[in-house]
């Protein structure tokens, strides 16, 4: 027993347990509001489903801080392709939902998987290594193009997925590991004329109509009052009826009701609504709160990072974190149109809890295993 408390205070010297307290205080205040959220319509499957993945979560962000992080990209390339694979896993074992196949998740009949969920983390890894590869080549017009072939691969099976929240996702990670990685602006140029160029194509051809229209309705809402901008409209009037301190826990009127349509999808995209209905503006503040200092202790980690393939890792993760976060929020205010992003660490999934915590688990890797070599100077790109 000795040497089990022992190696606990060990642990607990060598690790950062501000990020460790602050992931599972966001991951137990989302659990408590999934509660709320399917308390009327007894949703118990749901709720048992995300403490599931909070304890394995933990455990999991556990195992993967001790692992060196240098170790985890040995076999990068063999990582990304097992990415990939797990990518087009859907195609063969496809999800059905609302009578037609959602290609962006996997059944296996006792559960499901959002493969792009787990590959988030795949990507950030073996794009990190990757550029470590390549670093002294960064200006190359090659080596540039190897890395946007490197995220192109993904984001387009998740884009022929219909998954375009997550393809999203994936292309802002991308864009902050590339200007952490010192790619010369005119790269960037390049790619924001060849995407304004083809806007009028992806338009037309890419998006569906529901997609459109989710854009459309931020100009004009009421026009879509009754079908598209209902969800939104339904969120925002009940954060705004929450007022400082809410209703109160489990008495959030359209977070209670038995129709879903009061409020749809509340215990996943709308999360943040049921904060505002039953907590009012202090339960959404506390959720800003939480989600800066995460934000914060994770960035921190690229100072104290031991190398360049440590401070990529944790600029991508950061991205991740942060992007998913400004967009939920705004569909949930209605500043940006709805394209199906979860709020990490607080919206119901299982697949979703457990991707948030092996990210950390890997930002906790960079911060225990920061000790430099001895006569080793500061990493240089």
């Amino acid at each position: 027993m000795k040497k089990v408390f022992g190696a606990i205070w060990r642990y607990i010297k060598q690790t950062d347990m501000m990020l460790i307290l602050i992931t599972l205080v966001a991951a137990l205040y989302g659990l408590l509001l999934v509660y709320s959220a399917m308390k009327s319509t007894g949703g118990s499957r749901t709720v048992l489903t995300q403490l599931i993945a909070i304890i394995l979560g933990l455990v999991s962000m556990v195992i993967l801080s001790k692992i060196d992080y240098a170790d985890m990209t040995n076999l990068w390339k063999f990582v990304a392709a097992a990415g990939v694979i797990f990518l087009l896993l859907p195609f063969v074992l496809p999800h059905t939902r609302a009578g037609s196949q959602d290609l962006s998740w996997i059944n296996l009949r006792f559960i499901t998987i959002q493969p792009a969920e787990f590959v988030k983390v795949f990507f950030v890894i073996t794009f990190a290594k990757h550029y470590e590869t390549v670093k002294e080549n960064i200006k190359s017009p090659l080596t540039v193009l190897l890395l946007t072939l490197h995220a192109g691969v993904p984001i387009g099976i998740i884009v022929v997925q219909n998954d375009m929240g997550m393809a999203l996702v994936f292309i802002c990670m991308f864009v902050s590991m590339m200007f952490a990685a010192n790619v010369q602006l005119r790269y960037f140029a390049l790619g924001g004329i060849a995407l304004l160029a083809s806007s009028p194509l992806i338009w037309l051809t890419i998006f569906s109509d529901t997609q459109r229209n989710r854009i459309l309705v931020l100009f004009d809402p009421t026009k879509y009052a009754d079908s598209t901008a209902m969800q939104q409209l339904s969120a925002r009037s009940a954060i705004g009826s929450g007022e400082l301190w809410g209703y109160g826990l489990f008495n959030g009127p359209r977070t209670q009701s038995t129709a879903s349509s009061m409020l749809p999808e509340r215990q996943n995209d709308m999360i943040f609504a049921v904060a505002g209905e039953e907590l009012g503006f202090i339960g959404c503040f506390l959720i800003l709160l939480i989600f800066i200092v995460l934000l914060i202790l994770i960035i921190s980690k690229v100072r104290t990072s031991k190398d360049s393939l440590g401070a990529m890792i944790c600029v991508g993760i950061f991205a991740s974190f942060a992007v998913q976060m400004v967009i939920n929020i705004g569909m949930v205010l209605m500043l940006l149109p709805v394209i199906g992003i979860s709020l990490p660490l607080f919206s119901s999934g299982g697949s979703s809890v457990l991707s948030s915590f092996f990210a950390v688990g890997v930002v906790l890797s960079v911060h225990m295993h920061r000790k430099k070599p001895l006569f080793s100077g500061q990493w240089k790109d």
